[in-house]
């Protein structure tokens, strides 16, 4: 008999990873899914102010990879303290190496071009497909929160979940204004966040389940639903 929280974990992991490997298909082969990026892209490109720019390199640099391997690495020194345990900082370095890594590799896969130099704001030469930046983030946020409030009541679960989201979204949005990535790079990169916070949230619940005990009903909801 599988463990009770191990199932619902391994469904949302199938989703998601179904979801991504469609999106993959779809930008590889320039589907319509891919529609929107030109003109989102475009719009915004036209729609910037010195001030925007600011806010919006501040943001990327925050969501960079480097930072959030580097916050990973404080947040689970820091949560291993506080539980006197090394399970959270494994579980929070390895969450978001292993998301880094997954789309680093994903980007070697599909091969997708950044938009043009006249549309970037900082410069970009490498694969597009997914957002090293989003993926981080959604990483992070997600793992850290599981770890956190995944015993929770419901209400601050959801309330975390929603800060979490809103932060993704923030850091999404600026990849997209600075013109390096296209919409569906962001989106992807959310959802491969996604998984991997799914993964870690099911194994720190699991090592942190006595045996026989009953498994919380009501996970925290995933992380990294990006809207625009």
């Amino acid at each position: 008999m599988p463990h009770t929280s191990t199932a619902p974990a391994g469904l949302r992991v199938s989703v998601l990873t179904l979801i991504l490997a469609v999106l993959c298909v779809q930008v590889h082969d320039g589907g319509p899914l891919t529609g929107a990026d030109v003109p989102v892209t475009s719009w915004v490109a036209g729609h910037r102010s010195v001030a925007l720019d600011h806010a919006a390199l501040l943001v990327t640099d925050l969501g960079s990879p480097v930072a959030t391997v580097a916050l990973a690495v404080i947040c689970g020194i820091a949560i291993a303290w506080r539980r006197r345990s090394g399970i959270p900082a494994v579980l929070v370095i390895g969450t978001v190496g292993a998301a880094a890594a997954a789309s680093t590799a994903l980007k070697l896969v599909v091969e997708r071009s950044r938009p043009a130099l006249d549309l970037q704001e900082v410069l970009e030469t490498d694969y597009s497909f997914p957002s090293g930046h989003v993926t981080g983030t959604a990483a992070l946020l997600g793992i850290t929160a599981a770890i956190l409030l995944g015993r929770r009541h419901r209400l601050v679960r959801v309330c975390g979940a929603t800060v979490i989201g809103c932060g993704v979204v923030v850091v999404a949005a600026t990849r997209v204004y600075l013109g390096v990535h296209w919409l569906t790079d962001v989106v992807a990169g959310a959802i491969l966040g996604a998984v991997f916070v799914t993964v870690g949230a099911a194994a720190y619940e699991r090592l942190h389940t006595p045996p026989g005990a009953p498994a919380r009903s009501k996970p925290l909801p995933a992380v990294g639903r990006v809207g625009g």
